[in-house]
């Protein structure tokens, strides 16, 4: 093999490589989807309330964090299985963004306003 053709495949390669690399690069500077759902409290407002210190199972029982008023938006970051107000057995994790703090912390499915009746596709669990 000549000289010119060591060159050639050389560079080839570096070519390759490089391409790799930027492809990676690429891919791994994607945005992250936000994982976060949109909503609503609904027409008596909703208590956020803090179930992780002490953790418990969440209720109404868990400590008060805030009071979010009526027709408030929020974000609703996760759901997971509570105390059943309602017929509705899921609490939602939010953050009220306009709220005093920026409070957050687990709501009652029941008083948000979601468009659906109690998991919400998409939304990760708690």
């Amino acid at each position: 093999m000549g000289t010119l053709t060591r060159i050639r495949r050389a560079a080839a390669v570096a070519g390759v490589t490089a391409l790799a690399a930027g492809v990676g690069v690429a891919v791994s500077a994607a945005p992250a989807q936000a994982s976060w759902y949109a909503a609503t409290t609904g027409g008596s407002g909703v208590t956020i309330r803090d179930c992780y210190h002490p953790p418990q199972s969440p209720s109404t029982n868990c400590t008060f964090v805030a009071f979010v008023p009526a027709n408030t938006p929020v974000r609703i970051v996760c759901q997971r299985s509570g105390q059943n107000i309602g017929g509705d057995p899921v609490w939602n994790y939010i953050v009220w963004e306009g709220g005093p703090g920026r409070p957050e912390g687990l709501a009652s499915d029941y008083y948000i306003y979601t468009g659906y009746a109690n998991w919400i596709p998409g939304v990760d669990h708690c």
